[in-house]
């Protein structure tokens, strides 16, 4: 676990930069935003290995990681509750959708879903038909992680950071587009030896920022979440048709 509190870290040291540079107001209360966004992140850092950190915990068998995925779930469930009243005005933890962007939502849920495929059909190495490996795909990666993420990480960020930046646009967007980048990409083996995946990360992260788009534009993580697991499922199954 420790190499996963330090791998949280190391994302983190590298952000916390921009994310004072951009801040709304330097002031205890915006500052004690960013720390509880580094909080959240590491703990919920922890949650998705703890079934594999430690056999008491691992609750579902299969090759993949079920218990964890549940774990992040919950995480970002009790998350959204205990530090919601943090970015209640960016609160997208509701099924209503905002009114008058329903078409561009929708293109761009379809878009990203079809880049996925094509994506993965062209440049993934194929596989064997897994019903394992498409139940996971259309479940459980996309409920996690667009509850953490869109949700919970990027609804403190809203509320802390600027609303829009001169050529960058939503600042808060695109930090937690390069954080889900990193969490992909980037890993820190037991030997404390670093990898890095750029292919992955530049698809990962700009999966990450199309999904961002559509969480601020509807206020609701609901097509995030669509949009995440139809991505995975059809581009998994793209892979094994191949």
């Amino acid at each position: 676990m420790t190499i996963v509190v330090l791998e949280a870290i190391m994302y983190l040291i590298v952000l916390l930069p921009f994310m004072i540079l951009l801040i709304k107001e330097r002031t205890k209360e915006y500052f004690i935003r960013i720390g509880v966004f580094c909080l959240v992140f590491v703990v919920y850092s922890c949650a998705i290995r703890l079934g594999r950190a430690y056999d008491s915990f691992h609750i579902i068998n299969g090759n993949w990681n079920w218990s964890g995925k549940i774990y992040g779930v919950l995480c970002g469930i009790l998350c959204y509750y205990v530090f919601r009243k943090y970015f209640k005005e960016y609160d997208f933890f509701t099924l209503k959708q905002a009114e008058g962007i329903k078409q561009p939502v929708w293109i761009a849920t379809i878009g990203i879903t079809v880049l996925a495929v094509l994506a993965w059909f062209f440049a993934g190495s194929g596989g064997e038909w897994n019903i394992e490996t498409l139940a996971f795909q259309l479940i459980l990666p996309g409920l996690d992680e667009e509850i953490m993420f869109r949700g919970v990480l990027m609804g403190l960020l809203l509320s802390s950071l600027k609303t829009k930046v001169k050529y960058i646009g939503n600042p808060s967007n695109l930090l937690i587009a390069v954080l889900f980048g990193f969490v992909h990409a980037f890993t820190l083996s037991k030997e404390y030896e670093v990898g890095f995946n750029t292919i992955y990360f530049i698809q990962t992260a700009f999966a990450g920022y199309v999904y961002g788009w559509i969480a601020i534009k509807s206020r609701s993580i609901v097509f995030p979440i669509l949009a995440h697991n139809a991505s995975n499922f059809f581009g998994t199954l793209a892979m094994m048709v191949k």
